[in-house]
């Protein structure tokens, strides 16, 4: 009991402190997500040598698996509520072009990797329209599409652990190679016209706490969230009711469902531009995605990793440097320039926090809405996408 109540508030309270001091340098290099899975694995691997060395110590399961999908259920919709959709229009051609090679490249190449390679892994469909969804949209749709499909924690956090490790390497390459290399292949951007009209939208992951207050319209949406994650549970249970409420399947259903509701209803609700406005939904959103997170890495099961991270990590590596050299094909096809190859990419592998620090490196501001614009389009549409492609491989 003295335990479970001291993971609890773990849970809730280390996110806390990573967003309090997301400008520290690990953070800056594998974000704020990476930061809550590299301290959530810390804590498992403690667990796991005290457990070697004699001393009983067991999480309680049930505190990690439903924090965790409570936790992503409300910060989905929180997250797309701040997305403003609607400025995607204002973008260039060349631009929404460049992110529909990014698309092409990712279901292309995951589709490949599947059928060659990703077959003979345990959960090899799912884990592939995982990739999917990761690399037009980020984390989050990786984890909803992972829940969606309900794979075990262990899988999903393993699959978290591989685009950490995989995705910090790669983002070494894109801040310090990749525009010196690609500026080889790929023409130079020449006073390009990325945005057709000026854009107000804001970083939706900007996670500056002096920004932050709690007010009555913060709680209200808070609790529309709440209510929308409540609303997919139910309409899960009534799937499986429907379907002869088989005794120990109803999460089996009510996590999939639940998932894609509040995926659907955040992109609805995110039209209502007085919602879209409030200011902190951004924060407590990411604040719910740190809870999942850390929730997910710290009840990693590592004597069932053995062989499936090893998998797991090439799949996805290759699908990276796949999702890399087709989309830098395509781009050369398309006539698009360098530093709107890169941009796009990053905002779709990475989403919209890693675009500033992209756009300063390669010194085009320009880029900086544009690839915000477009990592909030990537939240939108790479969860379903990713879902699509893996009941394809699963067939």
């Amino acid at each position: 009991m003295i335990f479970s109540i001291f993971q609890i508030l773990m849970i809730f309270l280390v996110p806390v402190l990573i967003i309090k001091y997301h400008n520290f340098v690990i953070s800056r290099w594998i974000g704020t997500i990476g930061t809550a899975y590299l301290l959530g694995i810390l804590v498992a691997i403690l667990i796991y040598v005290l457990n070697v060395i004699g001393l009983n110590i067991t999480p309680n399961s049930d505190v990690g698996e439903i924090g965790s999908h409570l936790a992503i259920s409300i910060a989905i919709p929180l997250l797309l509520f701040s997305a403003n959709l609607k400025e995607a229009r204002k973008l260039s051609k060349m631009v929404l072009l460049s992110f529909a090679s990014l698309v092409t490249s990712a279901v292309i190449v995951s589709a490949i990797t599947f059928y060659v390679f990703g077959n003979t892994v345990a959960f090899g469909a799912e884990l592939s329209g995982m990739a999917v969804g990761l690399y037009t949209g980020g984390t989050p749709n990786l984890n909803a599409i992972g829940n969606i499909f309900g794979l075990d924690s262990t899988t999903i956090g393993v699959a978290n652990l591989s685009d950490m490790i995989i995705g910090a390497v790669f983002y070494m390459f894109l801040l310090l190679l990749a525009k010196p290399l690609l500026s080889k292949i790929l023409r130079k951007s020449d006073k390009e016209v990325y945005v057709k009209e000026a854009s107000n939208i804001e970083n939706i992951e900007d996670l500056d706490l002096k920004k932050f207050v709690i007010t009555k319209e913060l709680i209200n949406r808070f609790f529309i969230a709440l209510g929308i994650a409540l609303l997919g549970a139910i309409l899960g249970i009534v799937v499986w009711l429907i379907l002869g409420g088989v005794q120990g399947r109803m999460t089996d259903f009510l996590v999939p469902v639940m998932m894609i509701t509040v995926t659907v209803l955040g992109i609805v609700v995110s039209f209502n531009e007085k919602i879209r406005k409030t200011k902190g939904m951004n924060i407590l959103g990411q604040y719910f995605i740190l809870v999942f997170s850390f929730a997910l890495a710290s009840s990693l099961d590592f004597t069932r990793m053995q062989g499936l991270f090893n998998d797991i990590l090439v799949l996805y590596g290759v699908i990276t440097v796949g999702v890399f050299v087709l989309h830098v094909i395509i781009s050369k096809f398309l006539n698009a320039d360098v530093d709107c190859t890169i941009v796009t990419l990053t905002a779709g592998v990475y989403g919209p926090a890693f675009v500033p620090a992209i756009t300063k490196q390669i010194k085009n501001d320009d880029l900086t809405v544009p690839g915000l614009i477009i990592g909030s389009i990537g939240y939108a549409v790479g969860t379903f996408l990713g879902v699509l492609l893996g009941l394809l491989f699963l067939l």
